[in-house]
């Protein structure tokens, strides 16, 4: 018997021994109230206390037909009962009245270097990263290594670019309400701000300001003036204008080379692959394309449909087109066609 008692008393002694230390392993964190939480009020019956409402700036909520109420850094209890005391002058039964913290969110500024700043709310366990991603993300031409967080009179400078090289989430400060994410402007950027678009770069060509670049203008994609070598050709040069484009009158292409006009027929060298066919390509040429509607189109392979068809004009004709492709693609013939007395003239006028 006596045993038993010292058994149960040296079991007593080791938990109180132990005591201290199992206090350390429980959470002792309480919640607080920041700017940016939604907070529930839930008394049944009344409606106008159904959605969340959010603290402002102040650390304030505003319920209906009562002033603002400071709740800013108060645990779950401390806020109910502040809200209870405020509501009690207006309801008389608040035994079912319940108040949350419905949503943990914080209000952070984002300003500097960054395609949107402003003020945004993010979920309480936002990250830096998805706060400039919610702004838009940086520019280009941002000092990655220098941003910092303003928090009150505090600056807190961080390593942006090193985290983006390691992806430690260690080296980013954590986000608290009100805090401003700055990012600054690279010191070699100068101090008016120009666009940097590539293909405005491309647009220009590459050799814009040489006596002897060849221009190439007209219905291409990238017109610009483009560095003279002996080894380019008209095909390589409207190449790196971007190609034609699809109002392009190819068998029209007007090149000006040493004072001389010269017309090409891109169409013509492309059918039977001549290299004779292609025009020497001097220093300071010009060369043009113009658009398909402005020509009259003509030459040997033309057929031209007139009269009462649906789309008259001039069509390019092909080895075993018939009658019929040709009538079909000038759209057929209308309602008041006489179709007993249509007139073929040949090229020799039979």
């Amino acid at each position: 018997m006596t045993g038993g008692i010292t058994l149960k008393f040296q079991t007593i002694l080791f938990l109180i021994l132990c005591l201290p230390q199992l206090q350390g392993f429980a959470d002792t964190t309480v919640y607080k109230v920041q700017v940016g939480d939604l907070i529930k009020v839930l008394l049944p019956g009344e409606e106008s206390l159904s959605n969340p409402f959010p603290v402002d700036r102040n650390g304030m909520i505003f319920l209906p037909e009562i002033s603002g109420i400071s709740i800013v850094g108060l645990s779950e209890p401390e806020l109910e009962k502040r809200v209870r005391t405020k509501l009690s002058l207006m309801f008389r039964d608040l035994d079912t009245l319940r108040v949350t913290v419905y949503e943990k969110r914080l209000l952070i500024s984002v300003s500097g270097y960054v395609k949107k700043p402003g003020e945004y709310t993010l979920s309480a366990n936002s990250s830096i990263q998805f706060a400039l991603y919610s702004a838009g993300g940086i520019r280009a031409g941002a000092q990655l290594n220098k941003m910092h967080i303003i928090r009150g009179d505090n600056k807190i400078e961080f390593d942006y670019k090193k985290y983006q090289y390691s992806g430690d989430i260690q080296l980013l400060p954590k986000l608290q309400s009100l805090d401003t994410i700055f990012v600054p402007a690279s010191p070699i950027t100068g101090n008016i701000e120009v666009g940097l678009d590539p293909s405005s770069i491309a647009d220009s060509g590459d050799a814009a300001e040489d006596g002897s670049a060849i221009k190439v203008f007209g219905e291409v994609n990238r017109a610009g003036s483009f560095s003279y070598k002996p080894s380019r050709s008209l095909l390589d040069l409207i190449m790196h204008a971007g190609g034609v484009t699809r109002y392009a009158s190819v068998e029209q292409i007007r090149i000006l080379s040493q004072g001389q006009p010269i017309s090409f027929n891109l169409k013509q060298y492309l059918d039977n692959g001549d290299e004779n066919l292609l025009p020497i390509i001097s220093p300071g040429t010009t060369i043009f394309v113009p658009k398909q509607e402005e020509e009259i189109k003509s030459g040997i392979n033309m057929l031209y449909v007139m009269g009462e068809v649906h789309s008259p004009g001039a069509f390019e004709g092909k080895k075993g087109a018939t009658f019929m492709d040709i009538l079909s693609n000038a759209g057929g013939p209308t309602r008041f066609a006489e179709t007993r007395q249509i007139r073929i003239i040949r090229a020799n006028g039979s």
